[in-house]
């Protein structure tokens, strides 16, 4: 199986990573993605700002997966949640990874955006790691 895992090397990001390789066989395939360039939509907002820190944060987390497939992927978009499941769509995932919240926007009460967005908008499953 394809799963998606949203990074961006957010604690809760890692922490969604790590939990989801307890659940996925070594022959899974993971595509570790992360979308640089988002639009911002709050003063305290912090994005990903360069394809070069997007791929150093994911080289520091790969590192540690020796034993799984790991496929990295950096997308340039303004919408994090359509970009993940666009992707999602045209690799044939069946799992879309993400930590509750992230890098991005205002902290939410449950949900972060994107991870509500994933849930709402995407066709495979998704698992939201708390």
């Amino acid at each position: 199986m394809k799963i998606v895992v949203a990074y961006d090397g957010s604690d809760h990001a890692k922490k969604a990573l790590f939990f989801a390789l307890n659940l996925i066989k070594k022959e899974d395939e993971i595509h570790l993605v992360t979308i640089v360039k988002e639009a911002p939509r709050s003063p305290e907002q912090v994005i990903i700002q360069s394809e070069q820190r997007a791929k150093q944060m994911q080289d520091e987390v790969v590192s540690e997966l020796s034993d799984y497939k790991i496929v990295q992927k950096i997308l340039e978009s303004n919408d994090v949640a359509d970009s993940i499941l666009q992707y999602c769509n045209n690799i044939g995932c069946g799992l879309i990874v993400t930590g509750s919240r992230g890098l991005t926007g205002i902290k939410k009460a449950i949900l972060g955006s994107v991870s509500n967005a994933l849930v709402s908008k995407s066709n495979v499953p998704v698992l939201v790691v708390k």
